[in-house]
C-alpha cells in the first residue's frame, strides 16, 4: 500500500497517468496494489507512451515557449522542476535539442538528455 510519504511515486503517476484513457489502462493492469507492483506497472506504461503515444511535437514547441517546465515534464513523462530547467538551459537544451534526441531514443529521460547536450556543447566548444 502507498503511503502519504510516496509523493515521488504520487507525482510521476499525475505525470504519465495524464488523462482518464491512461489512468483506465493502469487500473487494467495492476493486479497487486503494492509499491512494487504499481512502481512496475507504472513505468512499463510511461515506456509504452513515450514509445506509441508521445506528446505531438507541434503541441510541445507551444507549451515550450509557453512553460517550458511543464512541457519538458510532458515531453519526457516525468517530474520536472526549476533547477532541473536551468540544468537544462545550462547543457545547451532547446526544443530542436529535445526533439532531436526524442527521435533518437524515444525513452531517453531528461538527466540523460541533460548529459548528452553537456557532451555536445563539450564537443562543440573543442572544436572551435
Amino acid at each position: 500500500m502507498l503511503n502519504c510519504e510516496d509523493k515521488a511515486l504520487i507525482n510521476d503517476m499525475h505525470i504519465i497517468l495524464n488523462t482518464s484513457v491512461r489512468c483506465n489502462q493502469f487500473m487494467n493492469k495492476i493486479i497487486n496494489v503494492n509499491y512494487y507492483s504499481i512502481f512496475q506497472v507504472l513505468y512499463e506504461l510511461k515506456n509504452e507512451y513515450l514509445l506509441n503515444d508521445p506528446i505531438p511535437v507541434s503541441t510541445f514547441k507551444h507549451l515550450y515557449s509557453i512553460n517550458p517546465i511543464e512541457a519538458l515534464s510532458r515531453f519526457y513523462l516525468e517530474n520536472v522542476d526549476t533547477l532541473d530547467y536551468w540544468e537544462w538551459k545550462q547543457a545547451g537544451g532547446s526544443i530542436e535539442l529535445a526533439i532531436n534526441f526524442r527521435s533518437a531514443n524515444p525513452t531517453l529521460t531528461l538527466i540523460e538528455a541533460i548529459e548528452k547536450a553537456e557532451r555536445v556543447r563539450g564537443i562543440t566548444k573543442a572544436l572551435k
